[in-house]
């Protein structure tokens, strides 16, 4: 092995054997170790975030420790923490309140905590940075509504339709939202045509239909089925909604009876009412006449 290799593999050791510095906690240099309770803040909602600040290292003097955020988060509560002195073991606990805008869903975002301290024996102040991620979830509520089956009720070997929409009344869009019956009896699994809707903004709503068959064997009565919807979210986790419907199935449809009018609508007629007018309007003119007549004088 020449000299070039083993000053490589060399190298290559020390890194495997150094230690990590994972994000919200300090080195192995570091007089301070930082946690905190969480790394995920839901969009368009207040979140707590408990910190934990830990002493891990020298005693110390003089300790100044402030969190920052980047905009568009938005931090209420005190973030700001100073201490005379700060020994060995000693923890500072904070919780602060954080909030992350509907425009932050689906980005990450780093703060930092800056320590600025003397060591014990030393007169010139050193200063220690964490960097801490965050990451901003956003959320889907979906809501289906206004369903309807159509024909209700409906003959054995017919096809229907169920027809709705969706809502999304979260912050981030629905991806690769489709919708689909379940092959529940008396439903005929084969002939079930789903629905692709694709992405389902937020409060913007998707319509949707999907047809089937219904048994030609099937008996009567009513009978319930279920509505399933499939979208993914923003973080690639796919999720389903199960929602119940119901419809009749006859064997044969009701027959429409042709009413017939009432005394009083076929009165209210216009050709009626127009009739008798002409037969008012005759009578006083024959009533005229023959008075005319009467009061005519003799030659």
């Amino acid at each position: 092995m020449d000299v070039r290799a083993a000053a490589l593999l060399a190298l290559m050791v020390l890194v495997a054997v150094s230690p990590l510095v994972t994000v919200g906690h300090a080195g192995a240099s570091s007089n301070l170790s930082i946690v905190s309770s969480t790394n995920v803040f839901v969009a368009s909602r207040n979140s707590t975030l408990s910190l934990e600040i830990t002493n891990v290292g020298n005693y110390l003097k003089e300790l100044d420790i402030a969190l920052t955020v980047p905009p568009p988060l938005v931090l209420f509560g005190d973030n700001h923490w100073i201490r005379s002195s700060f020994g060995h073991g000693d923890v500072i606990h904070a919780s602060l309140t954080v909030f992350a805008p509907s425009s932050a869903a689906g980005a990450t975002v780093q703060g930092s905590i800056v320590a600025v301290y003397k060591v014990l024996g030393e007169t010139i102040a050193s200063t220690e940075t964490h960097a801490i991620s965050f990451l901003v979830r956003g959320w889907i509520d979906m809501k289906v509504y206004e369903i309807t089956v159509s024909p209700d009720p409906a003959l054995p070997g017919s096809e229907i339709t169920i027809s709705g929409n969706l809502l999304n009344r979260g912050v981030v869009p629905a991806m690769y939202a489709n919708v689909t019956v379940a092959a529940d009896a008396p439903i005929v699994g084969d002939s079930i045509t789903p629905t692709y809707v694709g992405e389902v903004d937020p409060n913007a709503p998707a319509p949707f239909s999907v047809t089937a068959t219904v048994d030609p064997s099937a008996t009567e009565g009513e009978y319930r089925a279920s509505i399933i919807v499939y979208y993914r979210d923003d973080l690639q986790f796919d999720h389903v909604m199960t929602i119940p419907i119901s419809f009749t199935v006859v064997t044969e449809l009701p027959k429409t009876e042709t009413s017939q009018p009432s005394a009083v609508d076929q009165l209210l007629n216009p050709m009626v009412l127009l009739g008798l007018a002409a037969l008012i309007i005759a009578l006083a003119i024959v009533v005229y006449v023959r008075r005319r007549r009467r009061k005519a004088p003799e030659i």
